[in-house]
């Protein structure tokens, strides 16, 4: 080929490759190429952590409940007399419907507070809805958990299982009568329901017990006998105070009782019975517990639990509960001046707002 051929293909191959060249600007890491998906950053806190300030008459909501920590400021607060709240116990939160359930012991009421993911600042605001009247037989409601299928909510009342049908419409409020009432012959200190499988777990302060009952949803009015019972030396149940089970189905417990193993986990909430012994334990100076009250769970995961602790004014916090056990110094604790915790004794857990 004559030279000046080569000449004339380099140049058009030279030519080609330029036009075909696209200079794109230099990105740093974290930068998002023009019309791409933003990639979420790893680690963003997430949920919402209420929690029930009994003496201080409010519920804190703190956000990104999977971080915070420390000396960290609530993100609402609900506190003043348009919310009726009195010495509000334990609580319960409908993820989906974005509504909360408050055991108003002081005001022999049941609390429904709707679209509370979304309130900032204080909120002197009445509820969406508040059961109480003679005809529900409200007393001292101190917990309560939702069948989001059934649609039925469980109210503990000292010795009763207090039951309410509908209890999603905005007609139960107000003097609503009760659908069932369960007499179980001790005083309940807090529950659980297991939706999915119909068994309800009641726990027993003074008898130092767990009371399981199967096919919750179809019990009738009257005095009701349990299933099973886990009681004994055994157990190292000492005043429980708050249930859950994980996603292990491992049945989790608080014990409530000065100098007491804190946290109690048993093999198989389905069959535990008698004197079972706890399959793992939270327990010992470094917990830094005072007196852990009501419990809430992510069970996603190897799971974390939240624990409300009065009697030391935290929240204390373990990740990776599946593999805890021993004398544990908390992953994360929510205390100091900011968080205005105080005497809290109720927990709930959104993990979808």
């Amino acid at each position: 080929m004559a030279p000046w051929c080569l000449s004339c293909c380099f140049g058009l191959l030279l030519a080609s490759l330029i036009a075909g060249c696209v200079i794109s600007p230099r990105r740093l890491p974290g930068d998002v190429a023009p019309g791409a998906t933003p990639t979420p950053t790893p680690g963003t806190a997430t949920g919402k952590l209420y929690v029930s300030n009994q003496a201080a008459n409010s519920i804190l909501r703190f956000d990104g409940a999977s971080t915070a920590s420390a000396n960290v400021a609530p993100g609402a607060t609900i506190a003043g007399g348009a919310t009726q709240l009195s010495s509000p116990q334990y609580l319960f939160v409908d993820q989906a419907a974005d509504r909360l359930f408050v055991a108003n012991t002081g005001g022999s009421s049941v609390l429904i507070f709707d679209a509370v993911s979304t309130m900032t600042g204080n909120n002197n605001t009445a509820p969406t809805r508040s059961i109480f009247g003679a005809a529900t037989t409200l007393n001292s409601p101190s917990d309560l958990a939702l069948d989001k299928g059934r649609d039925m909510l469980y109210v503990a009342d000292n010795l009763n299982i207090l039951v309410f049908n509908a209890a999603s419409s905005s007609t139960t409020t107000g003097n609503v009568p009760v659908a069932r009432n369960l007499s179980v012959g001790f005083s309940i200190s807090a529950i659980f329901l297991d939706a999915a499988n119909d068994r309800l777990f009641l726990s027993d302060a003074v008898g130092s017990a767990v009371h399981v009952y199967d096919n919750v949803s179809t019990l009738t009015s009257g005095a009701v006998a349990a299933n099973r019972t886990i009681m004994g030396v055994g157990t190292q149940l000492a005043s429980p105070v708050g249930l859950q089970v994980d996603g292990a189905g491992r049945l989790i417990v608080s014990n409530n009782a000065v100098a007491a193993t804190g946290i109690t986990m048993y093999s198989n909430a389905a069959t535990a019975s008698g004197n079972a012994t706890p399959v793992a334990a939270i327990s010992g100076s470094n917990t830094g517990f005072g007196s852990p009250s009501q419990i809430a769970l992510d069970a996603t995961g190897s799971g974390t639990l939240y624990i409300t602790d009065p009697g030391t004014a935290k929240i204390p916090i373990y990740s990776s509960l599946s593999s805890t056990n021993g004398n544990l110094t908390p992953t994360r604790n929510i205390n100091g001046a900011a968080t205005t915790l105080g005497q809290n004794t109720g927990i709930a857990l959104d993990t979808t707002h």
